[in-house]
């Protein structure tokens, strides 16, 4: 059982590592899943992510469009790298809710 637990452990350290990683990206874009017709929202255009006192934001048009603890909250990277997936289970609801952040890059 030990076994597990050390392994749940490094799982979580990792995700905060990956999501503490984001801190001051810069997105084009954030939107909602809807998870009964499976389509997405856009929430938000043209703002960055901002983690202060372990709360994680996304900022957009100087509007707070997503905030959430970072204990409690699961980071994925898009396959493509290009965003990432931020679920979380509503308390509320007893929903998972997803919400994607879409980085924008600066070429050199």
């Amino acid at each position: 059982m030990g076994f597990f637990n050390r392994s749940r452990q490094k799982e979580l350290k990792e995700n905060e590592a990956r999501l503490r990683r984001t801190n001051n990206f810069e997105v084009r874009y954030v939107t909602t899943r809807d998870g009964i017709c499976y389509g997405e929202s856009i929430i938000g255009k043209y703002g960055i992510i901002e983690i202060v006192d372990d709360i994680y934001r996304i900022i957009c048009d100087n509007k707070i469009v997503f905030e959430h603890p970072i204990k409690g909250l699961m980071g994925s990277e898009l396959m493509s790298l290009d965003g990432i997936i931020l679920s979380y289970i509503d308390h509320k609801t007893g929903e998972n809710v997803e919400v994607i952040a879409y980085y924008k890059y600066h070429r050199k």
